[in-house]
């Protein structure tokens, strides 16, 4: 009974793997003090959203992504307060002001990132209409509106880069490990799943890998540039010997995308020959492969010996060239856990 409790109401295993209960905490703490500072400030305590929202859209694990993420805030907030801001000087607040300031705000973004269109510049935009400040005569004053948006926003970004490097310390001891245990995990999902078509006891033809893989292709690229992240950090503050270390682990995440990119060519071969007869051996294969996958914890810090892959790997002479390739990439698929085996 407890155990069910507990799984219900406890985070996913994946959830742990990406630090969420340290983020819960940095998250307490930070949202704490952004309140307890605001209120201290006359400016700031006027908005206390932008310092709340300041402080939760810039909290990250690492200290450089947190950096770039504050800049990026404060750029996209100037830009919306300046483009809104100089179209209500002009034309007053009216729904032509409103709409045209949303639109120019959209345009700025996407001229600096067609890709990305900040939600940070988006509310600023609107909050320039809609929260208009009074100077003392009781007029009112976009200037006044656009310093405390700025100072109210730039004070949250503050603690959060103040609590990014307090909790950066926590995160770096097993950030990478953590990240792939997260990637062995998908990896062996795309695998036992392969392994099941291997068996028909899923049909093939019906093409139920592609969202499978795709999913997983995203997640080991996050994984890989989350260690390229902390890579980079290791980098600027010359701390080599932990350099050298991500290095390795780096390696290790690439290597995750290698067999994850070899299991959807065979799952993609599968589906598109579904009733190719293939030597016994391949099955046997895979699962020598997830057991190897299955031993390997990063999170732990005594690392269990890894299971020795024991398939012989051979080409099979066979005409059907479409059950070489399998063969073939079933061999690749080895290869790459060895290399995985020995930066172990």
């Amino acid at each position: 009974m407890n155990r069910r409790i507990s799984k219900t109401l406890g985070l996913s295993q994946e959830a742990y793997l990406f630090d969420s209960p340290l983020y819960l905490t940095k998250s307490l703490l930070a949202i704490a003090t952004g309140y307890i500072i605001g209120k201290q400030f006359p400016i700031a305590q006027l908005d206390m959203i932008s310092v709340l929202l300041g402080v939760m859209y810039n909290l990250e694990p690492l200290n450089r992504t947190g950096i770039r993420s504050g800049v990026s805030q404060l750029i996209a907030s100037t830009i919306g307060a300046a483009a809104t801001g100089i179209l209500v000087l002009a034309f007053g607040v009216n729904v032509f002001s409103i709409s045209i300031g949303m639109v120019l705000t959209l345009y700025v973004c996407l001229k600096i990132n067609w890709r990305l269109v900040s939600p940070v510049a988006i509310f600023t935009s609107i909050y320039m209409t809609q929260y208009i400040q009074v100077n003392e005569a009781g007029l009112p004053s976009i200037w006044l509106t656009f310093r405390l948006r700025i100072i109210a926003l730039g004070l949250g970004v503050l603690i959060a880069l103040f609590y990014n490097y307090i909790f950066s310390n926590l995160y770096y001891r097993k950030f990478a490990k953590k990240r792939l245990q997260y990637a062995n995990e998908q990896v062996l999902n795309g695998l036992i799943y392969t392994a099941k078509v291997f068996q028909r006891t899923l049909p093939r033809g019906k093409r139920g890998y592609i969202q499978l893989f795709s999913q997983q292709m995203n997640d080991l690229d996050l994984v890989y540039s989350n260690i390229e992240a902390l890579k980079t950090e290791f980098t600027i503050l010359k701390k080599e010997v932990k350099l050298k270390e991500v290095n390795k682990l780096q390696e290790i995440a690439e290597l995750y995308r290698d067999i994850n990119h070899l299991t959807y060519d065979l799952n993609f071969l599968l589906e598109s020959t579904p009733d190719v007869v293939l030597d016994k051996e391949l099955e046997l294969s895979l699962e020598e492969v997830i057991v190897v996958l299955e031993s390997t914890d990063y999170t732990n810090s005594i690392v269990p010996p890894l299971h020795d892959l024991k398939v012989e790997k051979h080409y099979l002479d066979i005409g059907n060239p479409f059950a070489e390739r399998i063969h073939k990439i079933c061999e690749k698929v080895n290869l790459v856990v060895e290399k995985l085996q020995h930066l172990q």
